[in-house]
């Protein structure tokens, strides 16, 4: 076995302790304990590579399972603070990420959080996501007092929240607290970005009509405030809710699309891959640095590289192991964070569905880039599909037609978006002019999630299939990716 397929065994090993420590519990001791016999297992094995390289396996394996085992929840330790759900505090915090306006109400992250009174401990870990009223409205990187009962999140329908919230490192709930500003952010980069993003928002209300714009500030902002409840029930129906979240999934296909067009355009590769990078950047900043999208940027870009060295089958390692930094750090992504899954996912569907189908379709033409853009997307889309599917907690045939008729216009709304919000700076009615095609795109998949919507048999689905779904899937997927490998050494 080469060194790379060992580094790439022992990462997916490591990885697949994690998967395992989710669903199973064992004393961390016991874990260090059999991976030291394991260890001394590899120097005791003599000059067997294979037998050597099965116990490092293992020892990784156990590794995975004691990292995730070290961060489970433990209220005891996390809370310190007593007599939490019969006492209003007082704490203080910083607005992490920007508040999400909607329905009358502002839902608040906020980190850095001091327990002002003093009850058992100044320091209080881990962040707090609030339920406020509407108005007074905040802003990223704005430092608040609340004074409230604190909770720690419930489950609710057979969905895991307290442990979808702890793989964002939010393990308190706070519902409609006395909110007071303790220091505004008038200064620095937080403030410039939420001027800006508010700027941008404005912006697209004046390009766009109802509900397009609230589509592109959803999908080039992260701003779902403007989006009817109506239009978001049809998005739901049908499957394509995603569709309008921030996600690694749109933006790895929105950088490889710019690459690509870049190209297109005449650039040389390296001045196309710098400027795709750019790109990243600036999304990644317009909606205001949240973890997810900073995974998916680094994510990304490490795709962005392989394209530009033109190794685009070789990023599988890098990718691995950035997902194994990430797990390191923050294990709980693995089973609890869709957006993490949906990242890579991604990626990997990009690595290595997508040059078995440019390979099907050579003779094909692919003026600018056109079949190229496509093609990554549907294949980011066969990769992402089942995780989708799961993570609605239900399946309808609709929904895969649903996403395979609009998927693959995504990239080209949310770069058209970007695009129109910086002509819109400089000239509001060249912008407006401009707009009239992203407008054509947004109205025809608008009207495509209205007819399935109303479909009579639209709304007939299957209980969730959970993991075995998943992968029975996936095995199925690298059968048929790997394939005409197969067939060339029979």
């Amino acid at each position: 076995m080469t060194r790379s397929k060992t580094f790439l065994f022992i990462c997916l090993s490591f990885i697949f302790g994690i998967s395992l420590g989710s669903y199973f519990s064992i004393q961390v001791w016991l874990l260090f304990l059999l991976a030291g016999l394991f260890i001394s297992l590899i120097f005791l094995s003599g000059k067997n590579k294979k037998i050597k390289i099965l116990f490092l396996l293992i020892v990784f394996l156990l590794l995975g399972f004691a990292r995730i085992e070290s961060v489970k929840l433990n209220e005891a330790e996390i809370l310190k603070i007593s007599k939490l759900d019969s006492e209003k505090i007082l704490v203080s915090g910083r607005i992490f990420e920007m508040p999400e306006i909607k329905n009358g109400k502002q839902k608040i992250i906020i980190g850095d959080i001091e327990n002002t009174e003093n009850i058992n401990t100044n320091k209080i870990d881990g962040k707090i996501i609030i339920y406020a009223e509407r108005y007074p409205e905040y802003d990223l990187g704005d430092i608040i007092y609340l004074q409230g009962k604190i909770k720690i999140p419930e489950d609710f329908k057979g969905f895991e929240y307290r442990n979808y919230l702890l793989a964002k490192n939010i393990y308190y709930i706070l519902y409609y607290p006395k909110i007071e500003l303790k220091e505004k952010n008038e200064r620095g980069l937080y403030n410039k970005i939420s001027d800006y993003r508010k700027y941008a928002n404005n912006l697209i209300k004046k390009i766009f009509p109802q509900p397009q714009a609230g589509i592109v500030s959803a999908m080039t902002l992260a701003v779902k405030s403007d989006i009817s409840d109506k239009v978001l029930e049809a998005f739901n129906k049908t499957g394509t809710r995603h569709i309008i979240a921030i996600s690694g999934l749109h933006m790895t296909i929105v950088a490889v699309s710019l690459m690509y067009i870049l190209l297109a355009l005449g650039l040389n590769r390296n001045y196309a891959f710098y400027f795709s990078i750019l790109g990243i950047i600036f999304f990644v900043t317009l909606v205001g640095f949240p973890p997810s999208a900073t995974r998916a940027a680094v994510m990304g870009g490490l795709v962005l590289f392989a394209v530009k060295v033109g190794r685009l089958t070789n990023a599988g390692n890098a990718v691995i192991f950035a997902g194994v930094l990430m797990l390191l750090y923050n294990p709980n992504l693995l089973r609890y964070d869709t957006g993490f899954q949906l990242s890579f996912a991604a990626v990997f569907g990009i690595i290595y569905i997508f040059p078995r189908l440019d390979d099907l379709l050579k003779k094909y033409s692919n003026a600018l880039n056109i079949k190229t853009i496509f093609l990554i997307t549907i294949s980011a889309q066969a990769a992402v599909l089942p995780i989708i599917i799961n993570s609605f907690g239900s399946f309808s045939l609709l929904s895969v037609f649903a996403n395979v008729l609009i998927l693959p216009f995504v990239p080209i709304v949310m770069l058209g978006g970007f695009l129109l919000i910086i002509i819109g700076s400089v000239n509001l009615l060249t912008a407006q002019i401009l707009s009239w095609p992203i407008w054509l795109i947004l109205f025809y998949q608008i009207e495509v999630i209205k007819i399935f919507a109303g479909l009579p048999f639209g709304f007939v689905s299957f209980e969730k299939f959970g993991f075995l779904f998943i992968g029975v899937y996936y095995l199925g997927l690298v059968g048929l990716v790997n394939f005409g490998e197969i067939k060339k050494y029979k």
